[in-house]
């Protein structure tokens, strides 16, 4: 098994990632299945703190759903209360409202928290 510390540099990152691709088709039990099981572990953490990804916000949640379900206007309407208003939502002209998240989710299964604004994280 290869020399496996935490990740410090870009190109402890790449060579990890590489080795890690080098690994996939381990089998259980094999030295290099724990190795993949470690390095997997190495890079998702580099990753979260090198390459953090944002939470979306509410629009983005429901464009993402929009875009994956084919929805329409006219499937957002009664959830959102008008097809005018789902057009404005999606156009970032209003807001998603807790009401229209609670019947978006109720309705068509999306989840509640992708839609309601996420508190600021605290400056520490």
């Amino acid at each position: 098994m290869a020399d496996i510390r935490p990740l410090e540099t870009e190109e402890e990152f790449d060579r990890a990632a590489q080795r890690l691709w080098e690994t996939v088709g381990a089998e259980p039990g094999a030295p290099e299945y724990a190795e993949h099981k470690l390095l997997a572990d190495l890079v998702a953490a580099y990753e979260d703190i090198h390459y953090p990804i944002a939470a979306p916000t509410p629009r983005g949640a429901l464009e993402f759903w929009v875009d994956q379900w084919n929805l329409t206007l006219d499937d957002l309407a009664p959830c959102i209360g008008s097809r005018e208003l789902a057009a404005a939502v999606l156009a970032g002209e209003r807001e998603v409202t807790p009401a229209m998240a609670q019947a978006l989710y109720e309705r068509l299964d999306i989840d509640l928290l992708d839609l309601l604004p996420q508190p600021a994280a605290a400056n520490s």
